[in-house]
């Protein structure tokens, strides 16, 4: 299997960039939510992992669980790698083998791999010409691993050449840095960083005086620009306001004639319903139609607001819209108005019918009388009221009719039961 350098960006999306030992690409890619063993699974079907990176120091918890579980090699930076470094390593390296790169933590993924292949490269480059130039059958690849292990090379070789291939060998522990290696190692990372600061401000400052020229030769074009305008607007002021003032003139004319239109539809509506007025009066002046004082709700509080608002009088006709919830004291009340007749759009109780039969007043279904309404008032045809009063008189004649006939059946048996004689005719 191949032998691969992983770099591992960690978080809710996670990046993984694999590199063979020689440093060419094996995998880039990033996905959300990757746990642990799903990685796990996906670098060993790609080979077999020596080193594991980081881009930051210390390393993330998922980096050491990785090596842990792979018995690989951490490498992470003396110094957390900057975002220009990473940018300028990443892309440099994926423009040179043709790849995308689709968002940062695959950046960041590869920046941290290049960091540790880089780190390891004079070494195993010095691996594959002492195995070359010995011309052992032993694997490079395998050497380059033992040495990552803490192998020094000839170790690594001599052991490969002697033990199976099969067999793993035994690790032996790196030995730790001593502090003045180690500052070594610092400042020598520390000068690979300033040298390529100093290269990027080197780079701005190029890319700096080219867009400062960039802007000389903007702000003239401008200037020419603006000069060609004033003499347009110079040769055309007197044109723009005569049609700036002819515009203004049609967009006028444009409102008046809506406003004429909106007036002359209002007119319309005057007119009809002056029409209807004027029809509605000349029809109440000829005795056919006659106007019903309204009033919304048969209660205390109903009478005295229509006796407000519609001043009801002797002699006018009344509309009870609704005719529920008023008693025998409500009926006085309205009676005592001297009202001539009561139209009823609703049921009304016996007692407030008793109450208006004591003065006289006729009560009339409203479906027995054609009502119209104009302007908010309602009118009754005086034809459909007459013909509603004969019948309520009609009615009201059988009804006594029927009783004073029942009155006398009964006085008939009265007499019979005592024997009393009575004249023929009377009986």
């Amino acid at each position: 299997m191949k032998r691969l350098v992983v770099g591992i960006d960690p978080g809710v999306t996670c990046g993984v960039a694999a590199l063979t030992l020689e440093g060419t690409p094996v995998f880039v890619g990033s996905r959300r939510d990757w746990k642990l063993s799903g990685l796990l699974e996906k670098l060993t079907t790609l080979g077999e992992p020596v080193i594991v990176s980081s881009d930051v120091s210390p390393a993330p918890e998922l980096v050491k669980k990785v090596s842990a579980n792979l018995d690989a090699t951490i490498f992470t930076p003396l110094i957390s790698i900057g975002t220009v470094e990473k940018q300028r390593l990443a892309r440099s390296y994926a423009e040179s083998y043709d790849m995308k790169l689709r968002n940062t933590h695959e950046i960041d993924a590869l920046a941290a791999a290049l960091k540790a292949y880089n780190h390891f490269k004079d070494k195993f480059e010095h691996v594959e010409m002492r195995v070359k130039d010995l011309d052992y059958k032993i694997s490079i690849d395998g050497v380059k691993a033992l040495v990552v292990k803490g192998y020094t090379m000839n170790k690594a070789i001599d052991y490969l050449r002697t033990k199976p291939i099969e067999k793993t060998p035994p690790l032996i522990p790196v030995k730790k840095v001593l502090g003045e290696e180690r500052l070594k190692e610092m400042v020598k990372q520390l000068n690979q960083r300033l040298v390529f600061e100093k290269e990027e401000e080197k780079r701005l400052r190029a890319e700096n005086k080219k867009l400062r020229r960039k802007t000389k030769s903007l702000e003239k074009e401008i200037s020419s620009l603006e000069e060609k305008i004033d003499e347009i607007r110079s040769q055309q002021t007197i044109q723009i306001r005569r049609e700036r003032e002819f515009q203004k003139l049609i967009d006028e004319a444009e409102s008046l004639k809506r406003r004429v239109l909106d007036l002359s539809a209002q007119l319309e509506e005057y007119r009809q319903r002056f029409n209807a007025l004027q029809r509605v009066r000349e029809l109440e002046s000829k005795g056919e139609l006659i106007l019903l004082k309204p009033i919304e709700r048969f209660t205390a509080e109903g009478l005295r607001r229509a006796f407000r608002v519609y001043e009801i009088k002797p002699g006018d006709h009344v509309l009870l819209l609704d005719a529920s919830g008023g008693g025998a004291t409500t009926a006085r009340k309205l009676a005592e108005r001297g009202v001539r007749a009561l139209i009823l759009q609703t049921a009304m109780a016996h007692q407030a019918r008793d109450g208006f039969a004591k003065y006289d007043i006729p009560l009339i279904s409203a479906d027995q009388v054609k009502i119209e309404w104009t302007e908010g008032f309602p009118y009754v045809d005086a034809s459909s009221l007459k013909d509603a009063l004969k019948g309520l008189k009609s009615k009201e004649v059988s009804e006594l009719t029927s009783r004073v006939q029942c009155i006398i059946e009964e006085h008939r048996k009265e007499l019979k039961n005592k024997n009393w004689p009575m004249h023929e005719q009377f009986l």
